[in-house]
């Protein structure tokens, strides 16, 4: 059950960087990256466009899984788990997974325009 939470926790932080990435002021809607189909679904929540590529046994998706988050995407893609522990103010210790990854690359986005972009989250 532990591992649930944890994928639950790391799944939150994809949606949180996501986000993050994509500010109206930064990018038009119709330049916007056209997210891949599917995802990983929040219980009582939203869809999230991205899988967790790796070994199944680790409590991720799966080794022939797309690492992407971008539909049309042709380029360069950078992934890393990084897995550790954190101790709050109080002494409380907590497991840590985070999950990384970089795009670099060109794109089709939502208004059928082909544009390059570089795209991060944590």
């Amino acid at each position: 059950m532990r591992r649930r939470g944890s994928f639950v926790l790391v799944t939150l932080v994809w949606a949180l960087g996501v986000v993050m990435l994509l500010p109206g002021s930064a990018i038009a809607a119709d330049t916007a990256p056209v997210p891949i189909p599917g995802g990983i679904q929040i219980p009582e929540g939203p869809l999230i466009h991205v899988f967790a590529p790796g070994p199944i046994d680790l409590g991720l998706m799966g080794e022939d899984i797309e690492p992407n988050t971008i539909t049309n995407f042709q380029g360069f893609s950078a992934l890393a788990y990084i897995a550790g522990t954190a101790t709050d103010a109080d002494g409380n210790t907590y497991a840590m997974l985070n999950d990384m990854r970089v795009f670099q690359g060109t794109y089709v986005s939502a208004d059928g325009s082909v544009l390059s972009g570089t795209f991060a989250f944590i």
